[in-house]
């Protein structure tokens, strides 16, 4: 079974996205398979408890349209980044526990996140540097070769892929001025701006003034039009009607 990979930008570009949901393949048949939370339940396993002993984390996705819930400030950082990024359709945080043949058995296996990115599927691990030991690399190579056959990615984040650049600064800024309520008619207009005038500066198109701040932002968000988010977002950021490389976790 494999999951197509054709991406022709966001179908519906309107927030909040429905939950990630991908078909589960049969254990015996690839050596893997994945169980979601049941109906009305966003995350495998809870993080809330009274009697938790490490501090949780909440993050509310703009994309998603919810709280977020994670464990580690790595975790957070990663969240504002997805949610900030164009070419992240959806993404869900403890989504979906894995069984896997990890040659001596089956193991179990709950992944940071599952993201759909491009239109491929992803399941993501994060870890500090620190903790990447011998069987956290094992288990990265072993669920990279079950899940590639099926056109899933699995991928291992470090604190090293987070913080490059102004990537964080970046996606704050966005999903700050994001958040608040915008004009339909301002971002129609805007697209149409950028893409009869490729290269306009976010400063001509009204980054400066509070409102279209927002609707700039929101587009962005939403892949309307796209800058080169490897650089700080600033009034002389050129705007594009077409996708720009660089910048996130997939550059």
């Amino acid at each position: 079974m494999t999951l197509p990979h054709l991406y022709l930008g966001p179908v519906d570009p309107a927030f909040p996205r429905p939950p990630i949901r991908w078909l589960s393949p049969d254990l015996d048949q690839t050596g893997i398979a994945w169980a979601w939370p049941e109906q009305g339940k966003d995350r495998a396993r809870k993080l809330l408890s009274r009697a938790a002993m490490r501090p949780i984390y909440r993050f509310t996705s703009l994309k998603m349209g919810r709280s977020i819930h994670m464990e580690s400030a790595l975790e957070q950082q990663v969240a504002m980044l997805l949610d900030a990024c164009p070419t992240i359709e959806a993404f869900g945080e403890q989504p979906a526990t894995i069984h896997f043949d990890n040659g001596e058995g089956i193991g179990r296996h709950i992944p940071d996140f599952a993201v759909t990115q491009k239109g491929r599927p992803w399941f993501l691990e994060l870890k500090f540097s620190k903790d990447v030991d011998a069987p956290v690399l094992a288990r990265t190579e072993r669920l990279t070769d079950l899940l590639c056959p099926l056109g899933i990615g699995y991928r291992l984040l470090t604190e090293k892929h987070v913080t490059h650049g102004p990537r964080l600064a970046n996606a704050w800024a966005l999903l700050q001025r994001a958040r608040q309520s915008v004009n339909p008619h301002q971002s129609l207009m805007t697209h149409q701006r950028v893409a009869h005038t490729p290269g306009v500066s976010l400063g001509e198109l009204g980054w400066g003034t509070p409102l279209r701040t927002a609707s700039l932002a929101r587009d962005l968000i939403q892949g309307r039009f796209h800058v080169n988010f490897g650089q700080a977002i600033t009034s002389d950021t050129c705007a594009w009607p077409t996708h720009v490389e660089g910048g996130w976790l997939w550059a």
